[in-house]
């Protein structure tokens, strides 16, 4: 028996419930009830919550209020009125901080948070306590369907500098340990000089499950299966995070740990979006959020860019908001009994689609398909980046079993979907991360205009 999830569980959470007001097990009830109801029930439930959010918005909200004209149409059909809201961009909701803040929000009250600018686009926002309750209560949903319930030991890898520099001082190595049941190893430090530490603290702490980077996760998985290493852990899963997540990354992780990788799709600014269920589809907690697909450019029909609205932060509400991301659409659903709406696959963000000269376009999942092909060995990590229409950069840390012919190989296969494009190969000794630490695998360094009039 685990006695700090018992602690957690029975002690801790009453405590905050009575003392704080905290009803993140409340909420959580609520998504257990509605994820296995009737989809009926799931949508009436959030277009009643969609129909309070815009309501609340065209009355308090500056941004919103010149939209008051459609409050009989939100009280009518939500569904239809929020279209006639304007998407929002990423940089017009920073150039107009301000003017998003509810005018009966209380700033003492608030959480100032933001993203981690891996885009190059940080953008700081303000939450309130229920909002970051319906995330958590969202979080611990999609881990039920695993069997891991609140409290549960997790081991972190985690590469966020901001969230590890504050994990780092004793008041919160204390409140990780045994209020959250939690150890967090940076990614930064899982090499070959420190897998001999790790490995010890992982034995010692002995997890349930792990919540990690992908990248993160497959960098430890990678160095216990070259020193043929066995944790003899006995996990319920493996939750991925963060970044994108790979087939090649996923099999490697699943081999090493002997466990399920479980796909978590979230964001720092719209909260947790989605879950994979045991059946391997991606479930939408679509009682918190609102989504929107808009088809890019020459992507083939399944491809959308997302439009999200998170219906629970009333404090700065961001209607409509582009996250960047590219997911595909799903219209088969899920034989599991979970009631909630489902995305085929995350695909990437928009900035890391590539374009072609003729048009085409590829999505993140580009060069880890060329690299199945051909089954490459030789290359541990990679970055491509697309300075302009025709020239690339493959950067490349080289594996043990290095082999120049694949290289010449991939650049080939590389240079032919891209319309004969150069592409110039660096090798390095490590790929740069942005300031959240995540591994941005493709990037493309200039924009494009789509169809729809969207700038991406």
């Amino acid at each position: 028996m685990d006695i700090s999830a018992f602690f957690i569980r029975n002690v801790i959470f009453p405590l905050m419930e009575k003392i704080k007001g905290n009803t993140i097990r409340k909420k959580l009830r609520i998504l257990q009830q509605l994820c296995y109801s009737s989809k009926e029930e799931v949508e009436n439930f959030q277009k009643e919550e969609l129909k309070n959010l815009l309501l609340y918005c065209i009355d308090n909200v500056p941004a919103y209020k010149e939209l008051k004209y459609l409050k009989e149409k939100i009280e009518k059909d939500p569904i239809a009125a929020i279209s006639e809201f304007p998407v929002l961009e990423k940089k017009n909701f920073m150039k107009n901080f301000d003017y998003f803040l509810s005018e009966r929000a209380d700033i003492s009250k608030c959480i100032l948070n933001r993203t981690g600018g891996s885009t190059g686009e940080p953008v700081k926002f303000y939450i309130d306590r229920e909002t970051v309750e319906w995330y958590e209560a969202a979080r611990y949903l999609g881990l039920s369907w695993w069997g891991i319930n609140i409290g549960d030991r997790c081991l972190m890898l985690w590469a966020s500098r901001n969230d590890i520099r504050n994990s780092n001082n004793l008041k919160e190595k204390i409140k990780e340990r045994f209020l959250k049941n939690r150890l967090i190893i940076s990614s930064w430090d899982i090499n070959e000089k420190n897998l001999k530490e790790i490995v010890r603290k992982i034995k010692r702490f002995k997890p349930l499950y792990i919540y990690a980077y992908p990248s993160a996760a497959y960098k430890l998985a990678y160095l216990l299966n070259e020193n043929a290493i066995d944790l003899n852990l006995k996990l319920k899963g493996i939750v991925t995070t963060a970044e994108n997540l790979y087939e090649h990354q996923r099999e490697l992780i699943e081999k090493v740990f002997k466990c399920p990788v479980i796909n978590e799709y979230g964001a720092r600014d719209a909260g947790i979006i989605a879950y994979q269920c045991p059946q391997g589809k991606i479930h939408v907690i679509s009682p918190n959020i609102y989504l929107e697909f808009i088809k890019i450019g020459s992507l083939d029909e399944e491809r959308r860019v997302l439009l999200s609205t998170d219906l629970h932060n009333f404090v700065m509400p961001r209607l409509r908001y582009k996250l960047g991301d590219i997911v595909s659409v799903d219209d088969e659903g899920c034989n599991c009994n979970i009631a909630f709406p489902v995305i085929k696959e995350i695909d990437g963000r928009v900035d890391e689609v590539l374009i072609t000269r003729s048009g085409k376009c590829y999505d993140s999942h580009f060069l880890t398909t060329i690299m199945r092909e051909i089954e490459v060995e030789s290359i541990l990590q990679y970055q491509l980046i697309q300075h302009s229409l025709d020239n690339l950069t493959l950067k490349i840390i080289k594996s043990d079993k290095f082999d120049e012919n694949e290289i010449h190989k991939i650049i080939k296969l590389i240079s032919e979907k891209m319309d004969g494009a150069r592409v110039d190969v660096q090798y390095v000794s490590n790929i740069e991360t942005g300031p959240s630490g995540k591994i941005r695998y493709l990037i493309r360094e200039f924009h494009f205009s789509v169809k729809d009039k969207i700038v991406v």
